[in-house]
């Protein structure tokens, strides 16, 4: 009888060992205990070891989902702190344009003024 190494046909991850007469399909004499350290896979012709896949836990996708929210929300608070920049920019400009217009409305005003008087005088 001789040990033989079985593998996962489609992804070649190791599926344990047997001891048979005839080599059964996806299988292999060498001991992947040789080559690898943990998670043995079959790839052409030899064992290597790939790296564990870690799964997120529900906290850890909570928190995931919370920081890209929360990348968005930040992202908002700019544009709209750009927006408001602007607004700020323009309300000043408009505050000086209604500076100018009370101003040439005085002006105005002290002319009609001047010229009543001198009508009311001549």
């Amino acid at each position: 009888m001789t040990r033989y190494y079985l593998y996962d046909e489609k992804t070649g991850a190791y599926r344990g060992c047997v001891k048979a007469t005839v080599q059964p399909a996806n299988s292999t004499l060498i001991d992947p205990a040789l080559t690898c350290h943990f998670n043995p896979y079959f790839e052409d012709g030899k064992w290597v070891d790939k790296p564990l896949v870690a799964v997120p836990s529900a906290t850890q996708l909570l928190l995931m989902q919370q920081s890209q929210q929360l990348a968005v929300l930040q992202s908002m608070t700019m544009q709209q702190n750009q927006s408001n920049a602007k607004l700020q920019a323009t309300n000043a400009q408009q505050a000086i344009q209604i500076k100018q217009l009370q101003q040439m409305l005085m002006t105005a005003n002290q002319q009609q003024a001047v010229e009543k008087a001198k009508e009311v005088t001549a």
